[in-house]
């Protein structure tokens, strides 16, 4: 029977990580639980919520090897709220988990046996990388917001990637995300070859969040690919991930060619008066607001005004014809705040063509939003 003792910021952890990978709707009470067991002097700790799937490696002190599962949720409270920083857990009758700190505080709760716990899906590495995980933690942060969050377009509810290999010496590695009225695309070149991907996979938005948070703080990763899995190794944390099926859009006919009216303007001012002008907005995905353009000057202003009127002037670089274009706000808003530029091109063709925003200093990332119609008084 399971009996071990833990540093408690130890098991904090991975404890914290699987908060938001667990399902607390599903009626399968024991994917609502962590699995935790020993194996000599470790502890491994596994959620899955049969998509997303994670595991972790600590150190601990092995009195007696075993194996239980106890609701991740109040678990992680208990440990989060222990009042010592070493934490003894015994085993004892029908899966019952004591937990305490010398003679000063105990608690019980009850656990599940773990016959049942789905097993974690061995990946092999074969298909994989080792590299930054700034490289991938930047592509996510660039493309995720632009996902869709309607679970019934399937191949727009992640991001796609995929790899080139053009070049003997360095391969291109691409994400890129749509929900139909905006898209992304973050691409990086690396010299690390070994993903062999044939062709293009989806990653689904929650997974590739938890992959971000996997990421986080460690310098390297392994990055791979398994038949319908994408997996992610940092240091002792291991997280599989289902991919999405289904058939991305082909993104490239929708990203206009030529370039052939633009302007630049310095992001944060923008992103400000964007930002206030939606006061006025009582919907709080979409804003729509009118641009009009003119030499030097770009005058916005909110397009529905029930609720009030706003209008602002900026001061941009542009010397063409004047022209008028509307779009949602919010989309704008949440491409510049991903982008690390003080100054952004805005490529606006015509009154129907996608708006184009590019930046000298995010290099390889394109953000797309369609325009609206503005109707004529």
């Amino acid at each position: 029977m399971l009996k071990f003792s833990v540093k408690k910021n130890d098991f904090l952890n991975p404890l914290s990580k699987i908060q938001t990978i667990i399902d607390k709707k599903t009626s399968m009470t024991i994917i609502n639980n962590v699995l935790i067991y020993t194996d000599e002097n470790y502890l491994f700790v596994e959620a899955t919520d049969l998509e997303i799937s994670y595991k972790s490696k600590i150190p601990c002190s092995v009195t007696e090897q075993g194996a239980i599962t106890i609701n991740a949720r109040k678990f992680y409270e208990i440990v989060k709220e222990f009042p010592s920083e070493e934490i003894f857990f015994e085993e004892y009758k029908d899966t019952w988990l004591k937990i305490g700190a010398d003679e000063k505080a105990e608690y019980k709760i009850g656990g599940i046996a773990p016959d049942d716990f789905p097993k974690f899906r061995h990946i092999s590495r074969e298909n994989a990388v080792d590299l930054e995980s700034s490289i991938i933690r930047e592509m996510i942060e660039k493309t995720i917001f632009s996902s869709s969050y309607d679970d019934r377009k399937y191949s727009l509810s992640g991001i796609y990637f995929e790899e080139e290999n053009d070049d003997e010496e360095k391969s291109q590695i691409r994400m890129v995300s749509s929900d139909g009225h905006r898209l992304s695309l973050m691409e990086k070149n690396i010299t690390e070859k070994g993903l062999r991907l044939e062709q293009g996979v989806i990653i689904p938005k929650k997974g590739a969040q938890e992959i971000r948070k996997i990421i986080e703080g460690h310098e390297r990763m392994i990055w791979g690919f398994d038949n319908n899995f994408c997996f992610v190794k940092c240091n002792n944390d291991h997280l599989v991930v289902r991919l999405v099926e289904g058939k991305f859009p082909d993104y490239r006919n929708i990203i206009p060619k030529s370039r052939d009216r633009y302007l630049t303007f310095n992001r944060l001012e923008v992103f400000n008066t964007l930002k206030r002008i939606s006061i006025f907005s009582s919907d709080t995905t979409f804003r729509g607001v009118k641009a009009s353009v003119k030499p030097k000057l770009i005058e916005i202003e909110s397009l529905y005004k029930e609720i009030g009127e706003a209008k602002e002037t900026i001061n941009i670089d542009y010397s063409g014809e004047p022209f008028e274009i509307a779009f949602n706000a919010k989309y704008l808003m949440d491409a510049l705040s991903v982008m690390d530029s003080d100054r952004v091109e805005l490529t606006a063709n015509n009154s129907e063509s996608p708006c184009l925003l590019t930046g000298k200093e995010d290099i390889g990332f394109l953000g797309l939003i369609m325009p609206m119609n503005l109707v004529k008084e």
